[in-house]
């Protein structure tokens, strides 16, 4: 596990980063670090649920997916963008509502089945409901309903200030009183019980954060890629999710953004090669192979602990001799 002084500087060093991109990036690659950074917050969202709270989440597509087709469902039918914002954030908690109660209320193997058939069920919605989702065509926003209007590196920087502003409100989060109280659940969900917190409470709080994070990701990502695919609704991408908490490190909030990063990249790279869903598992079971807490905790292979003259020594084992 990374130490929190560890953390603390990697997230500095993320945000100053992604602040600093826009002097030195031509506007190509600010328009892919934008669509980076949108992932990255999916990847967040996640984190928060499953690496602090212990909820094994399959469906947060879902709480991208909606949102973003809201918006692209209200624009295209001729309302304006701040109505369709609007009602991105009322569909949004209307369908974390519904999951994260029906969620908590089975726990354990049945947070797992609901949020996944959460995920699956609107996929098939948004291709059968052809006249209001377009199914298999989707939508796309018209420019002017979008931060298109805006120069490229506006809008970068639109998505890099409310990027950084989440991994800044996670991590104090993550270190606030509730947080310890998402660890304590995390840890001993009976003996939280037997404490007198209210554990399903708790759940579906932190249920509601996560699908927050995820719209805030899912409204960014149709106000700047503008084309709606069922995709962004599915079990694939939510699969994908789970993998880029993983192959970071859960429980640290930059590593699941280094995750994203990574496995974004390599998949639009190795995507013209037929077997580049085999690289992307063996890289994924390389990682869970050689480093179970994820890139963020990999070192230097000279790396070593260094012990000082005067600590204790390690003891000989012992052989069962004499």
């Amino acid at each position: 596990m990374v130490r929190s002084g560890g953390r603390e500087r990697a997230t500095t060093a993320v945000v100053v980063l992604a602040l600093l991109c826009p002097l030195a990036l031509p506007d190509f690659y600010l328009y892919t670090a934008a669509d980076l950074i949108i992932w990255a917050l999916l990847a967040i969202s996640l984190d928060v649920l499953l690496g602090y709270a212990g909820l094994p989440s399959f469906g947060q597509a879902a709480f991208f997916g909606v949102p973003a087709y809201t918006i692209g469902i209200v624009v295209s039918r001729g309302g304006p963008l701040t109505l369709a914002i609007l009602a991105a954030i009322a569909a949004l908690l209307v369908i974390a509502m519904a999951v994260g109660y029906f969620a908590t209320k089975t726990g354990g193997v049945g947070y797992i089945v609901v949020t996944m058939l959460a995920s699956f069920s609107l996929f098939q919605l948004a291709l059968v409901w052809t006249g209001l989702t377009g199914g298999e065509n989707g939508l796309y926003l018209p420019r002017a309903s979008s931060l298109a209007v805006l120069r490229v590196r506006a809008q970068y920087l639109v998505v890099a200030g409310l990027g950084s502003a989440v991994l800044w409100a996670s991590r104090r989060l993550a270190r606030s009183g509730y947080g310890l109280a998402l660890a304590a659940v995390k840890s001993n969900e009976r003996r939280c019980r037997a404490l007198g917190y209210n554990v399903e409470r708790i759940k579906l709080q932190v249920t509601l954060v996560s699908a927050g994070i995820a719209g805030i990701a899912g409204i960014l990502y149709a106000l700047v890629e503008r084309a709606l695919a069922p995709d962004l609704l599915g079990p694939g991408l939510s699969t994908e999710v789970v993998i880029w908490v993983l192959l970071g490190g859960a429980q640290t909030l930059v590593g699941p953004i280094m995750g994203a990063a990574l496995f974004v990249t390599l998949k639009q790279v190795l995507n013209t090669f037929e077997s580049y869903p085999l690289v992307l598992g063996l890289l994924f079971v390389a990682v869970v192979t050689w480093a179970p807490a994820g890139l963020i905790a990999l070192r230097p292979p000279g790396r070593r602990r260094r012990r000082s003259p005067g600590g204790p020594r390690p003891s000989p084992p012992e052989t069962g001799l004499g």
